[in-house]
């Protein structure tokens, strides 16, 4: 019938010639020559577990454990045999794994300008430096999609704070902000996944694309292809940098690897056959404004927080002080590289050196309890003395010894070698006392007499010049004037004009050998 048809005879014809009837004929040409007959299908004892198998299957089962459960089943048990049953078990598995080599086919495609920046660590174990031990050494690759641009970092570890700060030194060699960052599913950056499959983010680096403008977007766990073009790049750094490189320390691979992406980003990629700043330009003009936070190099990250009944903020595992008129009230604290820097909404509360994160250090100004002095005199005494120990080991000692001897007259000497500190700072204090406790002379009006207060015009401090070494003065101990302040002030003012100011200069942090 199909090969009358193509010959050009009608329906009519064609019945004619063959005796059919014209219906059939139209209905036959309709149909494909080759279909297959339609088998019969017989219904088998296994039909009513199907379903169950296929979520075995998922499960990861075994076939001898699904014939067990079928068999034991208290409201339909299995009554066939087990040949049958395994075959419907091999079918399941057949089935599923054609759906998952479908799903499981690479789709590639290319992103818009400034549309993704890729981001992941590599790894590699005892780094061969020649000038110092083998270490293991991290490393950030960054990489456009769009232009390939290239990003590389080396660290000693992979802290939250080194990814976050890698990012923000990142793109501010941009200029600009991605819209997109992709992850691998590092637990700095996600906790998990929800009942739905999506990525739970950790709120640092929420509050950090908040801040900069960006989507984060994690890649399906074990879908690697997802971030191929990173994937690539790590292999790359180690194959084309690291192979037959040899280097002195950490700053020897900082500047080669500088070196290096400044020639990877002006030689053409081989995946778009132009070189990555030429495209980079493109997307310059498509990225997102960098924030004024970003500015300078110091960014400070932020953690929100609220004051103590101490007047102390949490943060990073240590402890810092705000003035007491704000206990209870929210706070965000900025954690910059060296320093920690306070907020509540636009006032600037305190701003402290920064401790060492997890050292449960508490960095107490003490001008921020003023307020409560006057009806707490002892805390301003305890509180004042925790601040001079915490100078350096000259200082520790030194005023342990002074509120051991001078015990009766605690609040008088503490506060008043306070007010030296504020005056003449750290170094003159530290190298008074070192003098002072080699000598044994423990109080604050000595101090004043070694820093030259008497005698000098208000406000002007001591003379501190090079390190120089130690001057040996000749007089007697302290012990043998009986330890009188009257005796040894006379003492004092009879060394020469000069060794005061040579002993500030030369004195070291610790006490002298031999301090009594």
């Amino acid at each position: 019938m199909h090969l009358l048809a193509k010959r050009g005879k009608s329906l009519r014809q064609i019945a004619a010639e063959l005796g059919r009837s014209p219906t059939t004929v139209a209905r036959v040409l309709r149909e494909p020559v080759d279909r297959p007959a339609a088998r019969r299908r017989r219904r088998s004892l296994v039909d009513p577990y199907r379903e169950q198998i296929g979520r075995w299957v998922r499960e990861g089962l075994t076939g001898a454990r699904m014939l067990e459960l079928a068999r034991a089943d208290p409201e339909r048990p299995y009554p066939g045999s087990h040949t049958v049953f395994r075959a419907a078990v091999r079918e399941a598995r057949r089935e599923r794994a054609a759906a998952q080599a479908v799903a499981d086919v690479p789709v590639r495609f290319e992103g818009l300008p400034a549309e993704y920046l890729q981001v992941d660590w590599g790894e590699v174990r005892a780094f061969p430096f020649t000038q110092r031990p083998a270490a293991t050494r991290y490393f950030l690759a960054c990489r456009l999609k769009y232009s390939r641009w290239t990003w590389v970092r080396f660290t000693a570890e992979m802290r939250q704070e080194t990814l976050f700060r890698g990012l923000v030194d990142c793109v501010g060699a941009l200029g600009w902000v991605p819209w997109v960052l992709v992850f691998d599913n590092m637990k700095t950056v996600t906790t998990g996944r929800d009942a739905q499959g999506q990525a739970v983010w950790h709120p640092a680096l929420l509050q950090l694309a908040a801040e900069f403008g960006f989507h984060p977007e994690a890649c399906t766990p074990g879908a690697g292809n997802q971030k191929g073009s990173v994937e690539a790049l790590v292999k790359w750094v180690k194959g084309n940098f690291l192979a037959g490189r040899d280097f002195a320390d950490d700053a020897d691979l900082a500047q080669q690897t500088a070196a290096w992406l400044e020639y990877a980003n002006t030689r053409s990629s081989q995946a778009t056959d132009v070189p990555p700043l030429v495209r980079l330009a493109e997307e310059a003009a498509k990225g997102g404004a960098l924030p004024a936070t970003a500015a300078g190099g110091d960014y400070g990250f932020l953690h929100p927080a609220r004051v103590t009944a101490e007047a102390l903020v949490a943060a990073l595992g240590n402890q810092y002080s705000v003035p007491v008129a704000h206990v209870g009230a929210p706070v965000a604290v900025r954690v910059h590289r060296d320093r920690v820097v306070v907020w509540r909404d636009a006032l600037r509360l305190a701003e402290h050196a920064r401790a060492p994160d997890g050292a449960h250090r508490r960095v107490v100004e003490p001008a921020h309890y003023a307020l409560v002095f006057a009806r707490k005199p002892r805390a301003q005494v305890m509180l004042y003395r925790d601040v001079l120990v915490q100078l350096g080991e000259a200082a520790a000692w030194y005023l342990s010894e002074l509120s051991h001897r001078r015990r009766a007259h605690l609040r008088a000497e503490v506060l008043g070698v306070y007010a030296l500190y504020e005056q003449y700072g750290a170094p003159a204090l530290l190298a008074a006392m070192a003098y002072a406790t080699e000598r044994g002379a423990y109080s604050a009006e000595y101090l004043q007499d070694l820093l030259g207060l008497r005698g000098r015009a208000p406000g002007r401090p001591a003379a501190v010049g090079a390190p120089a070494a130690p001057v040996a003065v000749a007089g007697p101990r302290q012990e043998e004037l009986d330890r009188q302040l009257s005796l040894y002030e006379a003492y004092v003012w009879a060394d020469p004009p000069d060794v005061v100011a040579r002993l500030v200069a030369g004195a070291g942090d610790g006490p002298a050998e031999g301090a009594q």
